[in-house]
């Protein structure tokens, strides 16, 4: 495999990481599934463990963002080095022609 395929398959998961990262920003579930609405102190504490369920879930939605933004860094180093490896590869047979003659 090369550098630039490598790459390419690099940022088809940084993308899919991108995308995961949306979606689980969706996923908290909501207030009511921890008893929130309920009255008195069982009302307040479902209020509480929505509040760090939600905060949970949005924190590793950031967490993805952040993680595809590494992969897409990646790639483009990937691809930066496959130019640099390309360039030393033209030197060295320009050099090696030269050479001959």
């Amino acid at each position: 495999m090369s550098l630039r395929e490598m790459a390419e398959r690099i940022d088809r998961v940084g993308a899919d990481v991108g995308t995961a990262a949306a979606q689980l920003a969706e996923l908290s579930p909501p207030p009511a599934a921890f008893g929130a609405g309920a009255p008195g102190l069982p009302g307040a504490a479902g209020r509480a463990l929505h509040a760090l369920a939600a905060a949970a879930f949005a924190a590793r939605s950031r967490e993805a963002v952040a993680q595809g933004a590494r992969y897409a860094d990646l790639a483009r180093h990937l691809r930066q080095a496959s130019v640099g490896y390309a360039e030393a590869d033209d030197r060295a047979r320009h050099a090696a022609r030269r050479g001959r003659g």
